[in-house]
Protein backbone atom coordinates (compact mmCIF):
# COMPACT_ATOMS: atom_id res chain seq x y z
CA UNK A 1 0.00 0.00 0.00
CA UNK A 2 1.53 3.28 -1.04
CA UNK A 3 1.03 6.10 1.40
CA UNK A 4 1.40 9.80 0.74
CA UNK A 5 2.65 12.36 3.22
CA UNK A 6 -0.14 14.10 5.05
CA UNK A 7 -0.50 17.72 5.99
CA UNK A 8 -0.19 18.72 9.65
CA UNK A 9 -3.32 17.85 11.64
CA UNK A 10 -6.08 20.44 11.37
CA UNK A 11 -7.37 21.96 14.60
CA UNK A 12 -11.01 21.31 13.75
CA UNK A 13 -10.76 17.53 13.38
CA UNK A 14 -12.09 15.21 16.05
CA UNK A 15 -11.51 11.57 16.93
CA UNK A 16 -14.49 9.29 16.76
CA UNK A 17 -14.12 6.09 18.75
CA UNK A 18 -16.52 3.37 17.72
CA UNK A 19 -18.48 2.03 20.69
CA UNK A 20 -19.01 -1.59 19.67
CA UNK A 21 -15.36 -2.69 19.63
CA UNK A 22 -15.03 -1.51 23.22
CA UNK A 23 -18.50 -2.22 24.61
CA UNK A 24 -19.55 -5.40 22.78
CA UNK A 25 -16.25 -6.88 21.60
CA UNK A 26 -14.28 -6.02 24.79
CA UNK A 27 -11.31 -4.54 22.94
CA UNK A 28 -9.88 -2.89 26.05
CA UNK A 29 -9.81 -6.25 27.83
CA UNK A 30 -7.74 -7.67 24.95
CA UNK A 31 -5.03 -4.99 24.77
CA UNK A 32 -2.82 -3.31 27.33
CA UNK A 33 -3.22 0.23 28.60
CA UNK A 34 0.08 1.13 26.91
CA UNK A 35 -1.22 -0.18 23.57
CA UNK A 36 -4.43 1.88 23.85
CA UNK A 37 -2.41 4.93 24.97
CA UNK A 38 -0.13 4.63 21.94
CA UNK A 39 -3.00 3.85 19.56
CA UNK A 40 -4.88 7.02 20.54
CA UNK A 41 -1.68 9.08 20.35
CA UNK A 42 -1.20 7.90 16.77
CA UNK A 43 -4.84 8.67 16.00
CA UNK A 44 -4.24 12.35 16.71
CA UNK A 45 -2.11 12.47 13.56
CA UNK A 46 -4.23 10.40 11.18
CA UNK A 47 -5.90 11.54 8.00
CA UNK A 48 -9.23 10.46 6.48
CA UNK A 49 -7.67 7.22 5.26
CA UNK A 50 -6.38 6.31 8.73
CA UNK A 51 -2.78 7.04 7.77
CA UNK A 52 -0.35 9.00 9.91
CA UNK A 53 3.33 9.94 9.92
CA UNK A 54 4.36 11.26 13.34
CA UNK A 55 8.02 11.23 14.26
CA UNK A 56 8.98 8.95 17.11
CA UNK A 57 10.37 12.00 18.87
CA UNK A 58 6.94 13.69 18.75
CA UNK A 59 5.26 10.48 19.96
CA UNK A 60 7.78 10.31 22.81
CA UNK A 61 6.79 13.83 23.80
CA UNK A 62 3.03 13.25 23.54
CA UNK A 63 3.18 9.95 25.43
CA UNK A 64 5.45 11.35 28.14
CA UNK A 65 8.12 8.72 27.58
CA UNK A 66 11.82 9.09 28.29
CA UNK A 67 13.25 7.58 25.13
CA UNK A 68 12.56 6.92 21.47
CA UNK A 69 13.36 3.26 22.20
CA UNK A 70 10.28 3.15 24.44
CA UNK A 71 8.19 4.44 21.55
CA UNK A 72 9.66 1.77 19.24
CA UNK A 73 8.78 -0.96 21.76
CA UNK A 74 5.22 0.33 22.06
CA UNK A 75 4.80 0.51 18.27
CA UNK A 76 6.11 -3.06 17.91
CA UNK A 77 3.69 -4.25 20.62
CA UNK A 78 0.78 -2.42 19.01
CA UNK A 79 1.68 -3.84 15.61
CA UNK A 80 1.32 -7.37 17.01
CA UNK A 81 -2.05 -6.63 18.68
CA UNK A 82 -5.13 -7.90 16.85
CA UNK A 83 -8.81 -7.03 16.86
CA UNK A 84 -11.07 -9.60 15.18
CA UNK A 85 -8.02 -10.97 13.38
CA UNK A 86 -7.00 -7.57 12.00
CA UNK A 87 -3.99 -5.59 13.27
CA UNK A 88 -4.70 -2.45 15.26
CA UNK A 89 -2.03 -0.74 13.17
CA UNK A 90 0.05 -1.56 10.14
CA UNK A 91 3.54 -0.07 10.07
CA UNK A 92 5.17 0.99 6.82
CA UNK A 93 8.89 1.24 7.46
CA UNK A 94 11.08 3.13 5.08
CA UNK A 95 14.57 1.89 4.51
CA UNK A 96 17.36 3.78 6.17
CA UNK A 97 19.57 5.65 3.75
CA UNK A 98 23.30 5.76 4.15
CA UNK A 99 24.84 9.16 3.45
CA UNK A 100 28.57 9.75 3.89
CA UNK A 101 28.88 6.54 5.88
CA UNK A 102 26.07 7.42 8.33
CA UNK A 103 22.57 6.06 8.42
CA UNK A 104 19.76 8.57 8.15
CA UNK A 105 16.56 7.55 9.86
CA UNK A 106 13.44 7.59 7.75
CA UNK A 107 10.06 8.24 9.29
CA UNK A 108 7.58 5.39 9.43
CA UNK A 109 4.01 5.50 8.26
CA UNK A 110 1.13 3.95 10.15
CA UNK A 111 -2.30 2.74 9.07
CA UNK A 112 -4.79 2.62 11.95
CA UNK A 113 -7.71 0.20 12.06
CA UNK A 114 -10.67 2.41 11.17
CA UNK A 115 -13.16 -0.10 12.54
CA UNK A 116 -12.05 1.23 15.91
CA UNK A 117 -11.24 4.89 15.45
CA UNK A 118 -11.75 7.50 12.74
CA UNK A 119 -11.58 11.25 12.39
CA UNK A 120 -14.28 13.68 11.41
CA UNK A 121 -14.64 17.39 10.91
CA UNK A 122 -17.80 19.02 12.18
CA UNK A 123 -20.04 20.48 9.52
CA UNK A 124 -20.84 24.18 9.58
CA UNK A 125 -24.30 23.23 10.83
CA UNK A 126 -22.71 21.43 13.79
CA UNK A 127 -20.60 24.47 14.64
CA UNK A 128 -23.59 26.80 14.24
CA UNK A 129 -25.71 24.53 16.44
CA UNK A 130 -22.97 24.47 19.09
CA UNK A 131 -22.75 28.27 19.04
CA UNK A 132 -26.53 28.49 19.43
CA UNK A 133 -26.35 26.13 22.39
CA UNK A 134 -23.64 28.26 24.00
CA UNK A 135 -25.65 31.47 23.44
CA UNK A 136 -28.76 29.87 25.00
CA UNK A 137 -26.67 28.68 27.94
CA UNK A 138 -25.24 32.18 28.47
CA UNK A 139 -28.73 33.69 28.37
CA UNK A 140 -30.06 31.12 30.84
CA UNK A 141 -27.12 31.72 33.13
CA UNK A 142 -27.63 35.50 32.97
CA UNK A 143 -31.38 35.15 33.71
CA UNK A 144 -30.66 32.84 36.63
CA UNK A 145 -28.08 35.20 38.08
CA UNK A 146 -30.42 38.17 37.61
CA UNK A 147 -33.28 36.39 39.38
CA UNK A 148 -30.97 35.42 42.24
CA UNK A 149 -29.75 39.00 42.56
CA UNK A 150 -33.34 40.31 42.50
CA UNK A 151 -34.40 37.85 45.23
CA UNK A 152 -31.42 38.84 47.35
CA UNK A 153 -32.16 42.56 47.00
CA UNK A 154 -35.87 42.03 47.83
CA UNK A 155 -34.91 40.05 50.91
CA UNK A 156 -32.59 42.88 51.97
CA UNK A 157 -35.40 45.43 51.41
CA UNK A 158 -37.78 43.52 53.72
CA UNK A 159 -35.15 43.23 56.41
CA UNK A 160 -34.37 46.94 56.14
CA UNK A 161 -38.06 47.88 56.36
CA UNK A 162 -38.62 45.68 59.39
CA UNK A 163 -35.66 47.15 61.24
CA UNK A 164 -37.20 50.65 61.22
Amino acid sequence: MKMSKQQPPADNLYLQICRNPIFKDLLLAQITADQWHTFTALAVFMNKKGECYPSQNKLKQILGLNSVASVSRRIASLEKARFKGEPLIKVFRKKKDKVKGKFLFASNGYQLNQNIITIFAPHDTTITYRRQQMEALKELKAKTLDSLNMAASRKDDKQTRRSF
